[in-house]
């Protein structure tokens, strides 16, 4: 009988998997999708080491940094690729991710480019498990953002909130308050995440803190009601009514799953 789970109301069974394991052990290089993305000018793609070390790269990568080829960047970190706070920035991203596995989804950044032009754009970041399910490395995108000319001071202040209830999951965070950092009414707020990513400021707040709970009960054994709090969630029968909402599993079922799996 087919080993079936349910998560997000999407069912896996034991046929899936073996049609991934025939599809791997057929691919005669490493399946980077690098050549992929070197058709899309518009996101940058990558792959890191454990060390935050480039393997692979797309060619929009290449252009932005200002080099001639891929081989240029590979084995190269990205303080030694990105001068100044950029490359500091995304070298503490990247060892974030590297340390506790929490991915990184549609963090708002302003980029410099090599020509000395600032563009904003929208990156992605997951960790790479090896079969024993250590972290072996990274893989992520850059997706630019065109925003209108008038728009564009508007992200600066998007950039601001997103950095903050990041940091702050575990705090009550109110829109309101996001609206303030932002230099923005509620209003506005919420017209521009929702041309980003399609969500409300508080649809936004809620899958933040749904993210960040998933990566804690993926990586760590500590007991519900601790991520609840890591969370923002001061009472644990409301975490467990929200998530249950969202994945479509308890904590304890995700967890479960998990491990299992």
């Amino acid at each position: 009988m087919a080993d079936r789970h349910k998560t997000t109301g999407v069912a896996i069974d034991a046929s899936a998997h073996d049609a991934r394991a025939r599809f791997l052990a057929a691919v005669g290089r490493p399946l980077f999708c690098d050549d992929l993305f070197d058709a899309v000018p518009d996101i940058v793609f990558f792959v890191k080491d454990r060390d935050g070390r480039y393997v692979a790269v797309n060619r929009t990568l290449v252009r932005r940094t200002g080099v001639t080829a891929k081989g240029d960047l590979l084995g190269r970190t990205a303080r030694e690729v990105f001068p100044g706070a950029l490359g500091a920035e995304i070298a503490r991203q990247d060892a974030a991710v590297l340390a506790n596995g929490r991915p990184i989804h549609g963090r708002l950044e302003l980029h410099l480019r090599p020509n000395g032009e600032e563009g904003w754009c929208l990156t992605w970041k997951e960790p790479i498990l090896d079969a024993q399910g250590a972290i072996v490395g990274l893989s992520g995108i850059s997706r630019d953002l065109q925003a209108p000319s008038d728009e564009r001071t508007d992200l600066a202040g998007l950039s601001a909130v997103i950095a903050h209830v990041h940091a702050h999951l575990d705090r009550p965070l109110r829109v309101a308050e996001l609206a303030e950092i932002a230099g923005l009414t509620a209003f506005r707020l919420d017209l521009r995440l929702r041309a980003l990513f399609g969500v409300t400021a508080g649809q936004y707040l809620t899958r933040a803190r749904i993210e960040a709970a998933c990566s804690l009960l993926r990586s760590t054994d500590g007991p519900i009601a601790s991520v609840a709090l890591d969370c923002g969630y001061a009472d644990q029968a409301a975490f467990t009514r929200r998530f249950r909402k969202s994945v479509g599993l308890t904590p304890s079922q995700y967890r479960r799953h998990h491990r299992t799996a």
